[in-house]
């Protein structure tokens, strides 16, 4: 029998944590790069209800700060448990909200119709091709055309969500229900997200990055709440399956999204080492540099000397007189903007990614439900550790 220990008690990891010889990867904690079996899960971590609010509170918060443990998708939750729906839960709410604001970013140009009824036609029907022919030769036609699309996909986008935040809300109250509708609705909740998050085009306007930001994040969740619901009943080979067949598309949509929001004229500037520059040194912690990296596909693979080399490169170019001009307030802040966007995307996919491990966790201890390996409902809030799976 496991039985999870609370991380606060556990002297050797905070020192790991601490001498840099163990980072946190997600929903895990890992060897550092560069040491003995770097890479290496050496335990899981499972919240408990209430962890947010207390975070910094806690006697570990200096080692695990809130810029550590919140970043992102702090409220996806790796454990099966009423704490665990009530978190994801939290996090669709936060995403509805970011959904009320959609309308006022939609971008009404008349370039964007085509793409907008290209997506809906695949949710809806093939026949709404024939709006555009009846708006051709009016851009006022066109714009409100526009606006009626931007409002409907809207609409799609909050009926998946709210149906999905529904069962898990249902779950919470009556947790011994059977899983067979919530399993249903994340299902679909993960396809159609999955669909919207990555078919949008790759390009950096308000408008597209909060569509795919909301579809995103609501994909992960609905995966998360498919995989968990598996588990705790026992499904474990199928979660396990789900997991390995969705990891791998999510962790291709963070590169790709990774690749063009990190492009840029000036090659040296081209890289998450920007982002550790001295330009950006109050604006940007070194944890949130180093989850960029994980999916940035020019940096992840970098020996140390070579991510120096990067980091000065892009500090020089940033003092080089010529680029002095770009640096304006909007140009930073745009920065900032990505590199948000770009920590939420690393910080789910390392989260999805210690949930696979999980299972696999569940798998090797040959557990009836993953119930088994968590705190139980009376453990107090806070951060508790698991043993990672034998090799």
């Amino acid at each position: 029998m496991i039985i999870p220990t609370n991380l606060i008690a556990d002297p050797e990891i905070i020192k790991g944590l601490l001498d840099g010889s163990l980072v946190r990867y997600g929903s895990v904690i890992r060897k550092a790069a560069g040491t003995s079996q770097g890479g290496q899960i050496v335990r899981h971590l499972t919240e408990v209800s209430g962890l947010p609010s207390q975070l910094m509170t806690l006697p570990f918060s200096s080692i695990l700060g809130f810029s550590q443990i919140a970043a992102g998708a702090s409220v996806l939750n790796l454990g099966v448990s009423i704490a665990g729906f009530a978190y994801m839960g939290f996090k669709l709410h936060q995403v509805q909200n970011q959904i009320s604001n959609l309308q006022h970013s939609v971008n009404e140009g008349f370039d964007r119709i085509d793409w907008s009824l290209e997506q809906l036609s695949r949710q809806l029907s093939q026949q709404l091709g024939y709006l555009y022919l009846l708006v051709e030769d009016s851009r006022e036609e066109q714009q409100r055309l526009g606006n009626a699309i931007a409002d409907l996909h809207k609409a799609l986008l909050i009926k998946n969500i709210a149906d999905l935040q529904a069962e898990l809300e249902h779950l919470k109250r009556f947790p011994d229900d059977s899983p067979k509708a919530a399993l249903k609705t994340a299902t679909s909740a993960r396809l159609f997200l999955a669909s919207q998050a990555t078919q949008a085009p790759l390009e950096f306007d308000a408008n597209t990055l909060m569509l795919v930001d909301v579809s995103t994040q609501g994909w992960a969740v609905a995966i998360a709440t498919e995989a968990n619901l598996l588990l705790q009943h026992g499904q474990i080979p199928e979660a396990r399956e789900v997991l390995a067949r969705e990891i791998p598309r999510f962790q291709q949509h963070a590169h790709q999204w990774a690749k063009s929001l990190l492009n840029t004229e000036r090659p040296e500037l081209a890289t998450a080492q920007r982002f550790a520059t001295p330009y950006f040194k109050n604006c940007i912690t070194p944890e949130r540099v180093q989850r960029i990296t994980q999916i940035s596909p020019s940096d992840r693979a970098l020996s140390s000397d070579q991510t120096l080399q990067k980091r000065r490169g892009a500090k020089v170019e940033l003092e080089m007189t010529r680029t002095q001009p770009q640096l304006t307030s909007q140009w930073k802040y745009r920065q900032l903007a990505i590199a948000e966007y770009l920590d939420t995307l690393s910080e789910l996919y390392a989260r999805l990614d210690g949930l696979l491990a999980f299972a696999q966790l569940c798998e090797q201890q040959g557990v009836k439900s993953s119930h088994e390996l968590l705190p139980d409902a009376n453990a107090k809030p806070g951060l508790y550790l698991l043993p990672a799976v034998e090799t």
